[in-house]
């Protein structure tokens, strides 16, 4: 927080928290109060599990709202069909890798321990990390054209197969 050089510290940090109090008051009172009911019902580490899984989603859907948008909006091209199996791939390969990036971040952290983990923990993170690898090479394939009528309906599961298991990981470690 910089402090302007006319302006003593204090004074200034007084208009700051009056200005973040009134940002506050923005949101209905009725919305503030679901909120804060929300907020107290889960737990700090499963906001985070469940804030990590949403961000990996969101990250992994720009591409396919990137590519819905253009379709409605412009022309698209002759092969628009075929052009989807590479965006829902990126979805899993998201989804999947930041996942796993995050435990990994962890245990380097001293925050979580493999020692912790359950073996059905290490089953679905092992098979995270599996649909991560399975789901980039068919990424590779599909944007090369290598790709042939099941690529679609394999992206589809991979999408579904990474959601499920990263979100369930997510909330298992913050638990």
């Amino acid at each position: 927080m910089l402090v302007p050089e006319n302006e003593p510290p204090e004074d200034f940090a007084q208009r700051e928290r009056q200005r973040l109090r009134h940002k506050h008051k923005l949101l209905p009172r009725s919305a503030r109060q679901t909120l804060r009911r929300f907020g107290r019902r889960i737990s700090h580490p499963v906001k985070i599990a469940w804030c990590d899984w949403a961000a990996s989603m969101m990250i992994g859907l720009m591409p396919l709202l990137c590519h819905a948008v253009l379709h409605f909006a412009a022309r698209p091209p002759a092969d628009w069909d075929d052009n989807w199996s590479p965006d829902l791939l990126f979805i899993s390969i998201t989804n999947s890798g930041v996942v796993t990036v995050t435990v990994f971040t962890r245990m380097l952290g001293d925050t979580y321990s493999l020692a912790s983990m359950t073996p059905g923990m290490r089953v679905i993170w092992g098979m995270t990390i599996v649909c991560f690898a399975l789901a980039s090479m068919l990424y590779g394939a599909a944007v090369t054209g290598m790709g042939n009528q099941f690529t679609g309906l394999t992206s589809v599961i991979f999408v579904v197969f990474t959601a499920y298991c990263s979100l369930t990981f997510e909330l298992a470690v913050a638990r």
